[in-house]
């Protein structure tokens, strides 16, 4: 069925259309055919109904039209009486056609026998070119169309269809080179080619509702006249959260062709659209407020102004700010530690798609921000830091971190990938493959990977025997060359490792100097 104003019973003579055609596709049964001789005598029941109604909108346009000499209007009820013209010429010359196919097969009203007709009498005549009977169908078709859309100025689909224009049939390869004629009539029976006619009946009479309707708005059909003006504003919502948009339409209770109404938001002029026949102007603003009461809720108010012919309407539009409620939830970590890239989100539900925030924290923190509206990277450079939250602009609340340290990293002997068991010790011909690591605390490197990476950056190690310091060696990496020891050290011995310096890299991969504490950086290893 055509779009547009269809009823609920339109649609449904069209889904059973539909499927009585799928199921044609699969079996032609005397049952399925007569199906079609019932959904025929249903569509011609709702030809008459769109005539009558379309008539009746007809006359409601010339009468509300008779009374404009404005040449728009009389040019639109014009075209109005033109387009009802057209569509019943046209209707007509299709019941011409359906009278052609009854020939063909023989019948002169749909009874018993023209509706067991399995035979391909109708479909031929309307796809053979030779007879002309179905090329002089698909141009009349079209030739509809175009007359419509220039009567009344709105686009129409062609009512000859092929099935690459049919989103249901455009990428079915079984179809892809088929026209509209040999789509509907290819191996049909009479009575289904027959409803099949009907059917482009109803469509061609709901597109003409639809040029109708077009050319009502025009003609100013159906307006209601008034002598009382109200301005109206009609909020998105009466409550928004401080930082988020206000949003409404001001509009009058009544419209009429002609009135150009100016609308005014506290003295400034607010740009009008047409929705559905009605002026609006959109009233559209950044919500703000000082104080709130106990419940959290500031009153706030803005003038509303319509001039009508110079006539001004006006109205004091009060509305609610509510206090929006910052919640942080956090990405990796749970808590923020000193110079680390911690990610966080910090959310106000109550703004919803109008959140858009911006952050400063006065150079307590380095504040970067990430893929989606709230969260950011927070790098602190204090122990307490302060963020404020904006947004569009507006103070939205400070919201307050506490910030720890970085835990200091284990460092751990390897021999190879295994860690030394500092209870048993290495074997002398271990020490070429002896290595240090520092290692970060599990939950920092849980929280923020990205700054748990550390590096030896200088130890001493000594081979030591009894009282005495038999080898002593510096190293400025995690794995220092031992080899030479090898031959040296003996069961009894140990090794004793002193980590000086060791570097951490950080989120914005600089270095951080990290020096053991005490006894920390110190590993002891006995040879056996």
């Amino acid at each position: 069925m055509a779009g547009g104003k269809e009823t609920p019973r339109q649609k449904m003579i069209g889904m059973m259309y539909l499927v009585l055609t799928a199921l044609l596709a699969l079996q032609v049964s005397n049952a399925v055919l007569e199906k079609f001789a019932i959904i025929n005598g249903t569509l011609e029941g709702l030809i008459k109904e769109s005539a009558v109604k379309n008539a009746a909108q007809l006359g409601q346009i010339v009468a509300d039209g008779s009374k404009s000499s404005k040449p728009e209007i009389v040019e639109a009820v014009n075209n109005a009486k033109k387009v009802r013209e057209l569509a019943d010429g046209m209707v007509k010359y299709v019941d011409g056609v359906k009278k052609r196919m009854m020939q063909e097969a023989g019948a002169t009203d749909i009874n018993e026998n023209f509706i067991n007709d399995h035979s391909s009498k109708v479909a031929t005549l309307m796809i053979d070119k030779t007879t002309n009977v179905g090329t002089e169908f698909v141009k009349k078709l079209n030739e509809y169309t175009k007359q419509l859309e220039a009567l009344s100025g709105r686009k129409f689909a062609t009512l000859a269809k092929a099935p690459k224009d049919m989103d249901a049939f455009k990428n079915n390869e079984k179809h892809a080179n088929k026209d509209f004629l040999t789509f509907t009539f290819e191996n049909t029976p009479p009575v289904a080619a027959y409803a099949s006619v009907t059917q482009i009946q109803t469509e061609i009479l709901a597109n003409e509702a639809l040029a109708l309707d077009e050319l009502a708005k025009k003609a100013g059909a159906g307006v209601v006249k008034f002598d009382k003006i109200v301005p109206m504003v009609r909020p998105v919502s009466s409550v928004v959260a401080a930082g988020a948009k206000y949003e409404a339409d001001m509009f009058i209770t009544a419209s009429a062709s002609g009135l150009t109404p100016e609308m005014f938001y506290n003295g400034s002029k607010l740009p009008i659209s047409d929705e559905g026949g009605v002026k609006m102007g959109k009233v559209e603003f950044v919500a703000r407020a000082n104080s709130y009461d106990k419940d959290g809720f500031s009153k706030q108010s803005f003038k509303a102004k319509i001039l009508i012919d110079g006539q001004p309407y006006e109205k004091d539009i009060d509305f609610l700010v509510a206090q929006p409620v910052i919640r942080v939830t956090t990405g990796n970590a749970p808590t923020l530690y000193m110079n680390c890239g911690n990610v966080v989100n910090i959310e106000v539900p109550a703004l919803g798609t109008n959140y858009n925030p911006s952050f400063s924290a006065n150079g307590a923190a380095e504040i970067i921000k990430g893929d989606k509206p709230g969260r950011v990277t927070i790098i602190p450079k204090q122990r307490k830091i302060t963020v404020a939250v904006s947004n569009g602009g507006a103070a939205i609340g400070n919201q307050l971190f506490e910030v720890k340290n970085v835990p200091e990293p284990k460092f751990i002997a390897y021999v190879g990938n295994t860690p030394v068991d500092l209870r048993s010790g290495v074997r002398a011909n271990q020490l070429g493959n002896l290595r240090i690591v520092a290692e970060p605390e599990a939950n920092f490197k849980e929280e923020v990977p990205k700054d748990a990476r550390y590096r030896i950056k200088r130890a001493e190690i000594i081979l030591g025997r009894g009282t005495a310091g038999v080898q002593r060696l510096n190293a400025t990496n995690e794995n220092p060359d031992l080899r030479s020891w090898i031959s040296q050290a003996r069961p009894g011995d140990r090794i004793v490792i002193d980590i000086k310096d060791a570097i951490r890299r950080t989120y914005k991969d600089e270095e951080e100097k990290v020096t053991p504490k005490g006894s920390s950086g110190i590993i002891m290893i006995p040879v056996n």
